[in-house]
């Protein structure tokens, strides 16, 4: 009879174990004759194992598709605010008659949202102002994403304040009801820009940002140019770096260099901007097993409409799609630089004029989630001058 010795006892099957020959030629034999630190180590990874199985069914599970079936909320500008195209005159009023009101054209065309998109604002707050607006549209049916860019000091005529830009709707107070401040404001202004409010809407604070730069361990970064403002704590010098979080907030705030000059203007901070974020996103997408980190930093530092099963859904398509796939935009502007004795002008001199004919191009082939064009009588979009003094 053949004898196989044990390690851990020094018995033979056969003299006074028990353990029957054929026991010993399979698994259970095969077990015992493996070291003792084999067996510990084989057993703590079938543990892991088990534990990483229960964390991807339990995200699994957690995993939710916003309603498909909310519609989204068009801008009804007042009959007053619509743009008439530039080759058709109002009617004119019967000598002696009332005028009367005319139909909006928002009423005669029925916009429908396609199969499989879903909008959403991104947001991020520079203390109480929304300095960067992204515009997101996701169709999963054609697996596409596109992105656009709003200039901070983009002017909203219809505004209730004295200072008509963009990034202040998410603050605003004053003559608006409790329940509509915040993100429903910031919403219903985005909204005249676009033609339509995003179903849904994230806000993030800076601390928020600088927690997911750290979370993600750094980001790898191509700075533009030197960027120096000793009086903010910004100091970063040009060419390819890690930066880890202070460093990359400082290179998200950066703007003119107030000694020599240099810098750029909102566009080419949010072209920069837009780099980062693609830098960050694809580091977080890429390493789920962070995801409550991830979580928690959203819990401190983000308000939005939106539930953790909705956001798990969005970060899960958008990685399917792939960050380099995902197309950037800026909305079309012209800077409207005003005399500072000018009534009711802006604080710092200049808003951010929308470019009518250019953002309707761009909005229908980008972020446009109809079936059919967005038209003039969905947006509001005013014409300044230097001597524009306000609605």
């Amino acid at each position: 009879m053949a004898f196989f010795r044990r390690p851990y006892t020094g018995k033979r099957v056969g003299e006074d174990d028990p353990l029957p020959l054929a026991e010993a030629r399979g698994f259970l034999g095969w077990w015992r004759r493996r070291p003792l630190w084999l067996r510990i180590l084989l057993i703590s990874l079938a543990a892991l194992a088990v534990l990483a199985a229960g964390f991807l069914i339990t995200l699994r599970l957690m995993i939710r598709p916003p309603d498909a079936d909310t519609p989204i909320v068009i801008n009804q500008p007042s009959p007053s605010s619509v743009a008439l195209p530039s080759d058709v005159a109002p009617e004119p009023t019967p000598s002696g008659a009332a005028p009367q009101p005319s139909p909006s054209p928002v009423q005669e065309v029925k916009y429908e949202k396609r199969e499989g998109v879903y909008t959403f604002l991104l947001a991020g707050l520079n203390e109480s102002l929304a300095d960067t607006l992204i515009v997101v549209t996701l169709d999963t049916e054609a697996g596409t994403c596109h992105m656009l860019s709003v200039p901070r000091d983009t002017i909203v005529e219809s505004a209730p304040r004295t200072v008509k830009k963009i990034n202040s709707s998410y603050m605003q107070r004053s003559g608006i009801e409790e329940d509509d401040r915040g993100i429903p404001q910031l919403k219903k202004e985005i909204a005249t820009l676009i033609g339509y409010q995003p179903e849904y809407a994230a806000v993030v604070d800076y601390d928020g940002f600088k927690r997911l730069i750290r979370a993600v361990d750094g980001v790898d970064f191509n700075v533009p140019m030197r960027m120096y403002v000793p009086g903010e704590g910004i100091d970063l010098q040009k060419g390819m770096q890690h930066l880890n979080a202070e460093q990359a907030l400082q290179l998200v705030r950066f703007r003119v260099n107030p000694i020599d000059k240099t810098g750029y203007d909102d566009y080419g901070r949010m072209e920069t901007q837009q780099k980062l974020l693609i830098a960050v996103a694809k580091k977080a997408l890429a390493n789920w097993g962070k995801i409550g980190e991830y979580i928690d930093i959203a819990k401190d530092n983000l308000t939005s409409d939106l539930n953790w099963n909705n956001m798990l859904w969005y970060a899960e398509q958008i990685a399917k799609i792939g960050m380099d796939n995902v197309e950037m935009h800026t909305l079309p502007t012209k800077t409207v630089i005003q005399p500072a004795e000018i009534p009711n002008s802006a604080h710092n001199g200049y808003y951010e004029m929308v470019l009518a004919e250019e953002a309707l191009k761009l909005i229908n082939g980008t972020i446009n989630p109809f079936g059919i064009p967005i038209g003039e009588e969905l947006v509001e979009y005013t014409k300044l001058t230097e001597t524009y003094t306000g609605g």
